[in-house]
């Protein structure tokens, strides 16, 4: 009897320090930044600026840079609520969404100028301040496909926050422009016995590899501006852009280019608006087509010097400005 009593004394000693041992210790769950019991819960979300999930009425507040002659709208697709924005600025818009999966977009863009989401900001709790809203494209339609051109020369990249045109309006002042050829001897270019070395080896064929090419495809890579539909643009298309006066805007068709217009009111040097083209080199830029004569040497470039049409030698350099279909 005396033994069972000491078993039993045992064992409710073990069960008790088993319980005590429970009771002192701190379990692997409170630690848990998961588990929304556990402090490092809250202040995990208090360093990521958590956001709950659930819908509420709440103003997104920002600036639109990189309009020029008209207009964008602003919507919430979430609830629908918009605003028209008509000249850089301020804008502010009341929406009811949740602020975790907030979303903008623009159901009418500008005629000439295209316009993301640079930013959204960010959220104090009550809304959104200092969202970011630019337009980085210029935006032309050739032959029924509209085209989203970078409004800044490879090399250089766009600033929202620029104000080398004016306050409001962004610039290219990120980077400098650089120039490229077309086709090296790196690429297997020889003038005589391989001319069409970066494109497919028939000068019926575009551009495929060379310094131009990548610099356009790098941007599918890196996704630029939201985008991954970059690529060299044909001449023709490079006729689209090109502006002989403040009061000309008409397209460019042929070798005259604006030296037959007539016009004594050129913008001075490039002829690309410099308002929509801020950096626009007053230089030869590449298309991705072989000019099919000298022996295929030459490809087709557009000069933005005088506005017209014209060639250069693949190893020579020239500018790049890529442009991407919507």
């Amino acid at each position: 009897m005396v033994l069972n009593n000491r078993i039993l004394f045992g064992n409710c000693f073990f069960i008790l320090g088993i319980i005590l041992s429970i009771l002192s210790c701190t379990p692997d769950w409170k630690k848990n930044a998961g588990d929304p019991y556990a402090n490092e819960f809250w202040e995990t979300r208090l360093v990521e600026e958590w956001i709950v999930a659930h819908p509420r009425a709440f103003i997104i507040r920002g600036t639109v840079t990189g309009l020029n002659n008209s207009a964008v709208v602003v919507r919430s697709p979430t609830d629908g609520s918009f605003t028209n924005v008509a000249v850089n600025g301020t804008f502010s818009l009341s929406v009811f969404a949740s602020p975790k999966y907030i979303q903008l977009d623009f159901p009418t863009q500008p005629t000439d100028v295209h316009c993301m989401v640079w930013d959204m900001g960010a959220w104090t709790g009550e809304g959104f301040i200092n969202a970011k809203i630019t337009c980085p494209f210029v935006r032309t339609v050739v032959g029924g496909k509209t085209l989203l051109w970078d409004r800044c020369t490879y090399g250089s990249s766009w600033n929202p926050d620029g104000t080398s045109i004016g306050v409001g309006k962004g610039d290219c002042s990120t980077g400098a422009p650089q120039s490229l050829s077309f086709c090296t001897a790196a690429n297997g270019y020889n003038d005589t016995t391989n001319p069409n070395a970066c494109n497919g080896g028939l000068n019926t064929e575009l551009v495929n590899s060379g310094p131009v090419y990548s610099s356009c495809v790098a941007r599918n890579v890196s996704v630029s501006y939201g985008r991954s539909q970059w690529r060299l643009p044909f001449y023709a298309e490079m006729f689209s852009v090109i502006r002989c006066s403040a009061t000309n805007t008409g397209v460019i068709t042929g070798e005259d280019g604006c030296a037959g217009v007539g016009d004594t009111t050129k913008y001075s040097g490039a002829t690309a608006d410099p308002i929509l083209f801020p950096n626009a080199q007053v230089a030869r830029y590449w298309s991705s087509q072989t000019f099919p004569a000298l022996g295929d040497q030459q490809t087709y470039m557009v000069d933005f010097n005088l506005g017209n049409q014209s060639y250069e030698f693949k190893d020579a350099t020239g500018f790049v400005r890529c442009v991407s279909e919507n």
